[in-house]
């Protein structure tokens, strides 16, 4: 019952980022320059990271990454008809940086990582270890409250 993982809803967006494409590197220098970003995923897999300030608007986009439909919102006959499986979080810069340090030192051992995406509530990192009889963990990351405001920038 104390160690269970948090009650969280099915996610809007699942999306397997390859061993090979790290984002740890990117959000390391976006971390330097904001406190948050904003996450944007789909189904179709991509995934776009960007921070707009005063000043600049950074954005980064990871494509073809793997969507995953399983345990997912979204059926792949859905997300094939419409594109309306998008997911859109903002994330502490620190919280998601230190999330990612494996990335730094563990790559060789990672069989897969696993990004999922749910509005308002989380954002959850679930890496696999190669071999799989060796185990997984799993990061739970708050997101930060969107209002109308940050909506309308992010989506300009």
């Amino acid at each position: 019952q104390y160690h269970l993982p948090p009650r969280i809803n099915m996610p809007d967006v699942q999306l397997e980022i390859p061993p090979e494409r790290p984002l740890r590197t990117v959000v390391e220098k976006l971390r330097s320059i904001c406190p948050h970003i904003y996450m944007e995923g789909s189904m179709s897999g991509e995934l776009t990271l960007r921070h707009a300030g005063d000043g600049a608007s950074i954005r980064t986009f990871f494509s073809k990454l793997i969507p995953r439909f399983e345990d997912c919102k979204v059926s792949e006959e859905d997300a094939a008809k419409e594109d309306s499986s998008r997911c859109i979080l903002k994330v502490d810069t620190k919280k998601l940086s230190a999330c990612l340090q494996w990335q730094a030192t563990m790559q060789r051992n990672v069989g897969s990582a696993l990004l999922c995406m749910v509005e308002d509530e989380m954002l959850v990192l679930h890496v696999c270890l190669n071999p799989e009889s060796v185990g997984f963990f799993t990061y739970y990351i708050p997101v930060l409250y969107m209002s109308p405001e940050d909506m309308e920038d992010v989506i300009d």
